[in-house]
């Protein structure tokens, strides 16, 4: 962003690592964190829901996947973890 505003010296100052302090830096820095914990969440739900035990019907009380209804894509989808309680 500041090297298409010709401020190179900033866009080179935040390259090197610098500028945690600039407002642009922060913005760009929570929007980044926001997306890789919900990107952290959907890889979660995903290994849960591919991990072969999760189908497996001999399991006491019967598969997880038929309880589980799509509760963890729900929760993920809403920006929760994959097992969301409310207790």
């Amino acid at each position: 962003m500041f090297n298409s505003l010709r401020r190179t010296d900033l866009g080179a100052l935040v390259a090197a690592g610098e500028g945690d302090d600039f407002p642009e830096v922060v913005i760009a820095r929570t929007l980044l964190q926001e997306q890789a914990d919900q990107t952290a969440r959907q890889i979660d739900a995903l290994r849960q829901y591919v991990d072969p035990a999760f189908w497996d019907e001999e399991s006491p009380g019967g598969a997880l996947a038929a309880h589980d209804r799509g509760e963890m894509a729900r929760n993920v989808l809403l920006g929760r973890p994959a097992f969301f309680h409310r207790d």
